[in-house]
């Protein structure tokens, strides 16, 4: 099955939007045995859109999926050049227009005149529902190929795929195509290639590996399921403890899940993450059941006045420092009376280091009702990616005593 993906906006060719729908629908479409032919981005203009369509087609996929320009203002333009394209005259959907305004009332918002163009739909062709929003998809067929339009709103065009997409591309597939995601931390994508290599050369799994600043990703596909699970189970097997969970889920959620399941709780003293591992927590749903609270305590002067650290020991170690780390987890635990207490304090970068504490380095300390652990981490000269890596790793921490239990 050959998939063209055309991405629409001159916000995306600027950089001023990361085009993560390309790569969404990518990882999903390719996860169920399609072929990505091309990812094509071309700006809001008519002669663009309309080259690149041409582009496209003239690939001959099975499928061609745009996204963007579905809105209601004068610079979405994708609509008109779509009926053009495809030589349908439009229609204006006065039950849809009803459904909107009366949409639009509910959520206190007053609708536009502008609106109505959402309203529109073809003479020849189909529309796709949108459960989240107001721009609703488009489906036309041209020669051999199904090409869907769908909002650029990532939430929005997710659902869509899911709903509506997914399901007819999937009845197509003659020969389906299997798939497992193991996620990894602290390994090399090296050393996992090398631990699973001299099994590979004996089954016909497909096998890739993709490296992120969150870890290593196994994807192994193959139409016959049982030879991936096999391999999944040698992987287990040999990786172990680094193994964190399956398909796309995240650190966080993994933790809180099992938290739950445990009836324990979480409390975090953050200095260099600056509170990104609490947002992490609080992005996954139902974690108030486990996660009671944190403090970001950047300063010196936090770190004394709000968590209680000593004064002296600051003093004489330093507040990046292993003694500290262990006494931010140790309060926090005893200030919000969890089960655990979990602290970062480092140097995020890219001024601050000294020859004795370079940036990048970070002690991250887990208090629990067991003992105090501090772990060590010299991970580089990149603010951004040092509080994402602690962050991440802290986390790897509560998940390997939880899982430990």
């Amino acid at each position: 099955m050959k998939i063209s993906l055309l991405s629409i906006g001159n916000e995306l060719l600027s950089g001023k939007t990361l085009n993560t729908n390309s790569r969404w629908i990518s990882k999903k479409l390719s996860s169920i045995g399609c072929v990505i032919q091309n990812h094509i981005t071309v700006q809001d203009n008519k002669d663009s859109i309309v080259s690149g369509l041409s582009f496209c087609l003239n690939k001959d996929p099975d499928f061609l999926i745009l996204t963007g320009g579905l809105g209601p203002t004068d610079d979405d333009i994708t609509r008109e050049v779509l009926f053009d394209y495809f030589q349908t005259e439009s229609i204006f959907d006065d039950e849809y227009w009803l459904l909107l305004k009366e949409k639009y009332r509910r959520a206190g918002l007053k609708i536009s005149k502008s609106n109505k163009n959402q309203a529109l739909i073809p003479k020849v062709g189909e529309i796709l529902p949108n459960s989240i929003g107001s721009a609703r998809g488009l489906k036309f067929i041209k020669n051999n190929t199904t090409v869907f339009a769908l909002p650029g709103v990532p939430a929005e065009m997710k659902n869509m795929v899911s709903r509506s997409i997914v399901p007819q591309i999937s009845k197509d597939i003659e020969k389906p195509i299997f798939s497992r995601n193991i996620r990894t931390i602290g390994i090399t994508e090296s050393h996992i290639f090398d631990t699973v290599k001299n099994f590979t050369n004996t089954n016909s799994n497909l096998i890739g590996y993709y490296p992120s600043i969150y870890g290593v990703d196994i994807y192994i596909s193959n139409d016959d399921r049982k030879e991936i699970n096999i391999l999944a189970d040698y992987i287990y097997k040999n990786l172990g403890d680094y193994i964190y969970s399956e398909d796309e889920t995240d650190m966080e959620e993994i933790i809180i899940n099992k938290a739950i399941e445990q009836k324990k709780t979480l409390s975090i003293a953050e200095s260099c993450t600056g509170g990104l591992i609490g947002d992490r927590i609080t992005n996954v749903s139902q974690c108030s059941k486990a996660f009671k609270g944190g403090v970001v305590v950047y300063s010196n002067f936090s770190k004394i006045n709000i968590l209680g650290v000593d004064s002296n020991r600051i003093a004489k170690f330093g507040a990046v420092s292993k003694e500290i780390a262990i006494q931010m987890a140790e309060n926090v635990k005893i200030k919000f009376d969890t089960s655990y207490g979990l602290s970062v304090t480092g140097i995020a970068g890219p001024t601050g280091g000294t020859k004795e504490k370079p940036v990048g380095l970070v002690y991250i300390g887990l208090a629990s009702t067991k003992n105090t652990i501090v772990e060590k981490y010299n991970f580089g000269n990149y603010r951004e990616s040092n509080k994402i890596k602690t962050s991440q790793a802290a986390l790897n921490m509560i998940r390997k005593d939880l899982f430990n239990e």
